[in-house]
């Protein structure tokens, strides 16, 4: 199991509300998302909200020597469930928002494993690692690192957005 199918794992373990009780996302059927009483049970209010906090969390993480703690999991999710706001935005359109948030968590992952090489790798294991975090650690970089991984992640999102829970 690669480090994108845990994830992926990790995503359907999360739960969302609907009629008032917390079920996990595997549980999830095409018209509980029709459902009025359906919430996806994130921090972000839109799509929007999300890009812009992906962002200032990678600006955190390159001015800093301690690793950002960041829900991944709870990213992927959002990313997948909510929608655009469709007044006050520029990009009012849901795949363009998603490829940005896409976009900024991706160079928030390079970001932090960049904060990694840069202050920790030689020392010590940092105790806020990630599951991505352990997987890097284990070998040599380049101290610059660019991470390409746009398109695992857009495929987590688009097959929880459409309710494809096989990996």
């Amino acid at each position: 199991m690669d480090v994108y199918e845990v994830l992926f794992q990790k995503c359907l373990e999360y739960e969302v509300i609907i009629d008032g009780k917390e079920i996990p996302l595997w549980k999830l059927k095409k018209e509980n998302l029709d459902n009025a009483n359906f919430n996806v049970n994130v921090q972000w209010d839109s799509l929007q909200d999300l890009a812009i906090s992906i962002y200032e969390l990678k600006k955190e993480q390159q001015n800093s020597k301690e690793l950002i703690k960041f829900p991944i999991e709870e990213i992927l999710v959002a990313m997948a469930f909510l929608k655009s706001k469709t007044k006050g935005y520029l990009i009012t359109d849901d795949i363009n928002n998603i490829n940005t948030c896409l976009s900024h968590l991706s160079d928030l992952i390079t970001a932090r494993l960049n904060c990694i090489f840069r202050y920790y790798y030689l020392m010590k294991k940092p105790v806020n690692t990630n599951i991505f975090d352990r997987v890097v650690l284990k070998f040599h970089q380049q101290k610059n690192i660019k991470v390409n991984n746009l398109n695992d992640f857009q495929k987590i999102v688009f097959k929880l957005k459409n309710l494809d829970f096989e990996y």
